[in-house]
């Protein structure tokens, strides 16, 4: 039989492990050898040993026995161990302990914290060794991670936690080891949700560094975010690239879902301070970021679980849409983006009351009139489009409820009169046109509810505007991003659909469904499609330009 390259290098890698198992048999060592060692490195500049024994440390599993003589004599000898003996330190550090006795267990801890107190300069390479540890290969779990799993996370954590008790100035070194060993948003979904599992836990005995931890969480799962979505926008022609490019999305698509799960929980178990938390980080990291499609329900869940946080998100993104608060750079597209979100909240959130909804369209229609009041003599208002940038948000953000919310809007003569006071007709009809930028999704649902309704008739300036854009040689853009479009996870999705309402059409009948009972009507019809169909497959969906942007509803992701 012919020998092949492959069956020599199968041989070849068998026999090298043969000598490496035998050599690890072999290595045997003796009480306080390893203490004379460093001794005679330290007193006598004796080196060859030394070196030998750290190549030996890094290419060698220590058995019981020899780790326990280690680490005794490590600990004999720790005032020793100065930035000379780093590369030992370093090496030692590195040494598998978590599957080890408690006996040895307890051992390694003692050495490390006698280490960092003895010497704190070695405090960086020591975090840097534990936190990585929470980056290990394994297998995602249902609801809680394995309680073997479990067991050495607390062993990691119980180390940090009193070397932070001892030197609470180390918080801050921790932070930054923290975000420096964040991982790759690609490296899979169990090492990023372990990861964030694992910060999350650290929040809760290091409760100076909740805040950091959560943008930390934020801007990853933020980055994800972005991926997904861009990939489901620039999909690649090939057949071939485009089945490892769904691959690689799908994963990143469960590795979001997951992620977002553990924060749901960490918002559920903890509820005031870290609901407080999240708002400031709504407002510092997800604020600004434009074109996200999952992160911000997690500001949803917040104020349907917290009606304290809800007046504050909500009182808050008035306050910057109408430029009420100082805005630095970009303070344009933070106000665009703030009225997207105040729009969404009070359209899909299920436990907004209606109070609200009218205290807020009460309040933007008075801003517009008002601004139309102020810009009444401008002669270049409807030419200069970017210059009322924000005017045009808002009133995109009134037509935008009227449309969505008009089974509640018209559904008395109490609430058709509140309609009538907003003096809608003034805001289509004023100089500044908002229209004219208004996408023609929510222009047509928002014409044909106030046309029915004897409210408002816009044909007359839509087909003005649609001879405009005809004449016009830029292409018109739209703003077709509604950050509140339904949720597409499925596996957090089953935390977030119930808070959410689906839009339901004017013409037809029925009662209002949230997102939760309409996707599991969904669910239970389309069964074995979505056996078939992967997560980036039904986001893809709810990208299309098919289904109207800000209308759509959990029936039409599927489609």
């Amino acid at each position: 039989m012919a020998v092949t390259p492959k069956s020599v290098a199968s041989l070849m890698q068998k026999t090298i492990e043969r000598q490496a198992a035998l050599a690890r048999m072999r290595l045997r060592f003796t009480k306080s050898q390893v203490e004379q060692i460093l001794v005679n490195y330290v007193s006598n500049k004796s080196t060859g040993p030394y070196h030998e024994l750290v190549k030996v440390l890094k290419e060698y599993p220590l058995n019981e026995d020899n780790f326990r003589i280690v680490f005794n004599d490590s600990l004999t000898c720790v005032v020793l161990l100065g930035r000379e003996l780093t590369q030992f330190v370093d090496v030692v550090c590195n040494i598998e302990w978590l599957s080890r006795s408690e006996e040895l267990v307890e051992l390694y801890r003692r050495f490390v914290l006698d280490l960092v107190t003895a010497h704190t300069y070695h405090c960086p390479l020591v975090m840097m060794r534990l936190v990585t540890l929470f980056k290990g290969e394994g297998e995602n779990w249902e609801d809680s991670p394995p309680s073997e799993l479990l067991n050495k996370w607390s062993h990691v954590h119980d180390i940090i936690g009193h070397i932070v008790a001892i030197m609470p100035m180390t918080s801050d070194l921790l932070m930054h080891i923290v975000i420096e060993q964040f991982p790759y948003y690609k490296a899979g979904c169990y090492v990023n949700r372990a990861y964030i599992y694992n910060l999350i836990w650290m929040s809760k005995y290091i409760p100076s560094l909740r805040e950091n931890i959560m943008m930390a969480i934020m801007n990853k799962m933020i980055l994800m975010d972005v991926n997904i979505v861009e990939n489901c926008k620039n999909k690649p022609q090939s057949d071939t690239m485009f089945d490892m490019e769904m691959d690689e999305q799908d994963e990143v698509s469960e590795t979001l879902d997951y992620c977002m799960l553990e924060v749901l929980k960490w918002l559920e178990d903890e509820r005031e301070p870290t609901m407080n938390i999240l708002c400031n980080v709504f407002d510092r990291i997800i604020l600004p970021t434009y074109g996200i499609r999952h992160v911000q329900f997690l500001l949803l869940y917040t104020i349907s679980i917290n009606q304290q946080c809800a007046d504050r998100v909500l009182d808050n993104l008035w306050r910057v849409a109408a430029g009420l608060q100082g805005q630095g750079p970009g303070a344009l597209t933070t106000r665009r983006t703030a009225a997207s979100h105040l729009a969404g909240l009070l359209a899909r959130c299920v436990r907004v009351p209606n109070t609200r909804l009218i205290k807020y369209l009460k309040s933007m229609a008075e801003w517009c009139h008002a601004y139309i009041t102020a810009t009444q003599e401008s002669t270049t208002a409807s030419d200069n489009l970017k210059a009322h940038g924000a005017f045009h948000a808002i009133c995109h953000a009134i037509f935008y409820l009227v449309a969505f919310k008009h089974h509640l809007l018209f559904m008395n003569k109490e609430n058709v009169n509140f309609v009538e006071s907003l003096n809608l007709p003034r805001l289509v009809t004023c100089a500044l046109n908002p229209l004219r930028t208004c996408t023609p999704q929510v222009t047509r649902a928002f014409a044909s509810t106030t046309r029915s309704h004897q409210v408002v008739y816009c044909q007359a300036i839509i087909e003005k505007n649609a001879r405009h854009t005809l004449q016009a040689t830029a292409v018109q853009q739209y703003d077709e991003w509604f950050p509140y479009d339904p949720y597409t996870l499925p596996v957090s999705g089953k935390v977030i659909w119930p808070l959410c309402i689906d839009y339901k059409d004017w013409l037809k009948q029925g009662d209002d469904e949230t997102q939760y009972s309409s996707m599991k009507r969904k669910l239970e019809e389309d069964d074995d499609y979505l056996v078939m169909a992967s997560p980036t497959q039904r986001l893809a969906s709810s990208l299309s330009t098919g289904i109207s942007p800000g209308f759509r509803t959990s029936e039409n992701i599927f489609i």
